[in-house]
C-alpha cells in the first residue's frame, strides 16, 4: 500500500509509462527504451487501469520497431480498434440524443466525454464512457426542473434512480446516459451554493457553444474551454474525494489547459477557484500534471502544491480509473461497510482537503433524505 510519503513517479515503470503517455499527446516527446517483456506487460496493465490504452498506443505507433511480445501487440491493437468503434458509436448516440431532447423542448450540452475527444491529437483514441448530458428543462423553478428530468428518465427506465446532480436515463442507441440537472457538486454547502450559482450564470453560453463531432455525424453543444477549466476541476475534486479518479480525467484536464488562456483569464480563474473552495485541489492537480505530463509553469492556472500533489498522484496510481482497482474499497459490499470505508477515506484525505472531508458525512446523510424525497415525489404522478 502507498503511504503519504511514497514518491510514485520515482518508480521506474511509472516513469516509463508517463513518458509513453506524453508521446501519445506530443509528437516531439522522445520515446523511452523498453528492454524487458515484463516491462511491456506492466505498461499495458497500467494503461488499462488508467483507461489510456488508446493514447499510449497512439504514441507507440511512432516507433518503427515496437519490440513487445507479438501476442500483447496484437491484443493491444485489437483493444484500440474497439476504442475507435466505440467512439464512433458514442458520437452518433450523442448527436441523436441531443436532437431527441432538443425536439422535446430541452436545451442540452454534452459534458466531458465526446467534447474532450476533440482536444486529443486523434479524436478516436480516448476511451469513451457513458454520455453525461446537461439538460435544461422549460421549468423555471429548480425543483420542477429536477422533477421534469426524473420523470423523463422514468418514462424510458422506470427504475431510474435520481441523485443530487443527475438521474440515470439508461441506454440510448447503445450508450449509457446520465441526465444532469447539475454538472457537478461539492460537499461544503457554501461552496456548493456558489458553484451552482456559477453554473446557472454560465449555462446559456454552454448550451449555445456548438461543435462538429468527427466522422460527419453531426453537431452538439459542448462546454467552452473557460468553463471546463473550472467545471472539470470540480469534477476531478469530486471523484478524488468520493471514489478515486484515474489519469484519463487528468489527461482531459491537461489538454484543456493546453488550449491556452490569457493572463487576465488566469487571474479570474484563480479568484474563482478560491471562491469555490477548489484552490487547494487545483494546486495538487498542477503538481500531478507537471510530474506526469511535464506541464510548464506558464501553462498552470495556479502554482503547484507538492505536498497535496504527491498524495493525489499516489492515490491515482493506486486506485486506477474511478477507483476500480483500489483494494482498500474492495470489501465494501453492504451499505454499512461501504459507509465505514467512506468515513475511513474521509479521515485519510482530511489533512489535505479538510473542508470537503469534514462536510462529506453531513452531505451523505442529507443526500439520503434528498433521494427519499425525490423518489416519493416521482411516484406521486
Amino acid at each position: 500500500m502507498y503511504r503519504d510519503n511514497d514518491v510514485a513517479m520515482e518508480k521506474p515503470i511509472n516513469t516509463i509509462f508517463f513518458q509513453l503517455l506524453r508521446c501519445g499527446l506530443d509528437s516531439s516527446e522522445r520515446l523511452p527504451e523498453i528492454v524487458s517483456e515484463d516491462d511491456w506487460h506492466k505498461i499495458y496493465k497500467t494503461a488499462q487501469q488508467q483507461s489510456l490504452l488508446g493514447v499510449v498506443f497512439y504514441g507507440l505507433q511512432r516507433c518503427e520497431d515496437i519490440r513487445m511480445p507479438k501476442a500483447l501487440l496484437l491484443n493491444w491493437y485489437a483493444q484500440c480498434e474497439q476504442i475507435r468503434r466505440t467512439n464512433l458509436q458514442v458520437n452518433q448516440a450523442a448527436v441523436r440524443l441531443s436532437e431527441f431532447l432538443q425536439e422535446a423542448g430541452y436545451a442540452t450540452c454534452i459534458l466531458k466525454g465526446q467534447g474532450n475527444t476533440l482536444n486529443y491529437p486523434d479524436a478516436y483514441i480516448r476511451m469513451s464512457g457513458d454520455i453525461d448530458i446537461w439538460v435544461m428543462s422549460k421549468e423555471h423553478d429548480t425543483e420542477q426542473r429536477i422533477m421534469d428530468l426524473i420523470r423523463l428518465a422514468r418514462k424510458h427506465t422506470p427504475a431510474a434512480r435520481p441523485t443530487y446532480h443527475h438521474v440515470d436515463y439508461g441506454e440510448f442507441d447503445g450508450a449509457e446516459v446520465e441526465l444532469h440537472y447539475r454538472p457537478s457538486f461539492m460537499n461544503n454547502p457554501m461552496h456548493n451554493h456558489r458553484l451552482q450559482m456559477w453554473f446557472e450564470s454560465q449555462a446559456e453560453a454552454q448550451f449555445t457553444h456548438q461543435v462538429n463531432l468527427p466522422g460527419g455525424v453531426g453537431r452538439v453543444s459542448v462546454p467552452t474551454l473557460s468553463f471546463n477549466r473550472i467545471y472539470q476541476m470540480a469534477h476531478i475534486a469530486h471523484h478524488i474525494l468520493h471514489e478515486g479518479i484515474g489519469l484519463r480525467q487528468l489527461t482531459d484536464y491537461y489538454l484543456v489547459l493546453k488550449g491556452g488562456f490569457t493572463e487576465e483569464e488566469r487571474q479570474k480563474d484563480v479568484l474563482l477557484l478560491r471562491y469555490l473552495g477548489l484552490y487547494d485541489m487545483a494546486g495538487a492537480v498542477m503538481y500531478v500534471l507537471q510530474k506526469v505530463f511535464a506541464l510548464k509553469m506558464e501553462e498552470m492556472i495556479v502554482p503547484m502544491d507538492e505536498r497535496r500533489g504527491r498524495f493525489v498522484l499516489d492515490e491515482i496510481l493506486l486506485a486506477g480509473n474511478f477507483g476500480q482497482y483500489d483494494r482498500r474499497m474492495a470489501h465494501g459490499n453492504s451499505r454499512v461497510s461501504k459507509n465505514i470505508l467512506r468515513l475511513k477515506r474521509d479521515v485519510r484525505f482530511l489533512r489535505y482537503f479538510p473542508s470537503e472531508c469534514l462536510w462529506e458525512p453531513v452531505f451523505r446523510l442529507w443526500h439520503f433524505f434528498w433521494r427519499v424525497y425525490y423518489r416519493w415525489r416521482a411516484r406521486r404522478r
